[in-house]
């Protein structure tokens, strides 16, 4: 990315407005975002990688679908390389935004009918990108919250989950892991209502296993519950993944919201306060 490219050429108005760019940047879906923003204005893979200061390479595979954009910093450089709208694409307005007459922008409420709470819907576990449980992690700079039956997924394919934890937790994250209590009820009846009976608990026994080094670690509490838990919950900071639970079928087959907390909406407060009552209910594991 050395010096003498060619500029970006200038996107047209109404660009960021159009309909389809609308809902691709709502739903961070970049892909998207890029095959429009190079139909409109003609840029190159190129133009783009040297105005987002990030390789050529990386463009053509996000525009392609083969790497999802899910880091912030990946999003801070397409945002402030292309001109994309920060608050749509769920970013913090900069503090020295100005406006193109050089005066200070106007203070505004934040408009949330742009900022959906509903990221995405995934249509099951699976589909949910690898990359993201680990990018959401790193970037929890306050809370990360787990509510699941078993959820042996994620130190099964995580071998550094705990060491990443208890990291976390020395700089300050507020770390709380709730687990379905193995010898309960309800763990026992949501086994045989998935058609696996005992090894619903063996996999939260297992675990447990995997988790035994985040006991006793300052910042963390390790917890089982004993409720018929109707969604798996992930949270951190304001972004949350929620697994729903089907009568009859796996976690790891049921859809998954991506939802991030904003002004005006409920639903991220409506999990988190389900999160808060089982809690309530938990014991140490």
């Amino acid at each position: 990315m050395g010096t003498g490219r060619r500029p970006l050429p200038p996107a047209p108005e109404g660009l960021w407005e159009r309909p389809d760019m609308a809902e691709a940047i709502s739903g961070r879906d970049m892909a998207v975002v890029l095959a429009i923003y190079r139909k409109y204005t003609g840029a190159t893979q190129t133009q783009i990688a040297g105005a987002c200061e990030i390789p050529q390479s990386h463009v053509s595979e996000i525009q392609s679908g083969r790497r999802r954009v899910t880091s912030l910093e990946l999003f801070e450089r397409l945002a402030n390389g292309l001109g994309i709208p920060r608050t749509p694409l769920g970013l913090a307005e900069k503090p020295d935004a100005r406006r193109l007459d050089g005066q200070d922008a106007p203070a505004r409420p934040l408009p949330t009918e742009l900022v959906p709470e509903v990221v995405r819907i995934y249509p099951n576990r699976g589909t949910v990108p690898g990359e993201m449980w680990r990018a959401l992690l790193n970037h929890a700079q306050d809370t990360v919250d787990i509510l699941v039956i078993a959820g042996l997924f994620l130190p099964d394919g995580h071998a550094d989950l705990v060491p990443l934890l208890r990291a976390k937790a020395a700089n300050g994250v507020k770390i709380r892991y709730v687990l379905g209590d193995p010898t309960s009820d309800a763990v026992a009846l949501r086994g045989a209502e998935e058609g696996i009976g005992d090894n619903l608990a063996a996999r939260a026994r297992m675990t447990l296993t995997y988790l035994s080094g985040l006991r006793d670690v300052p910042g963390i509490d390790l917890r089982l519950h004993s409720t018929t838990l109707y969604n798996s919950i992930y949270r951190f900071d304001n972004e949350m993944l929620v697994n729903t639970h089907v009568y009859g079928a796996p976690a790891a087959h049921s859809p998954v919201l991506h939802l991030r907390q904003t002004a005006g909406g409920s639903l991220f407060d409506h999990y988190a306060a389900g999160f808060e009552r089982v809690w309530a209910t938990t014991e140490g594991a």
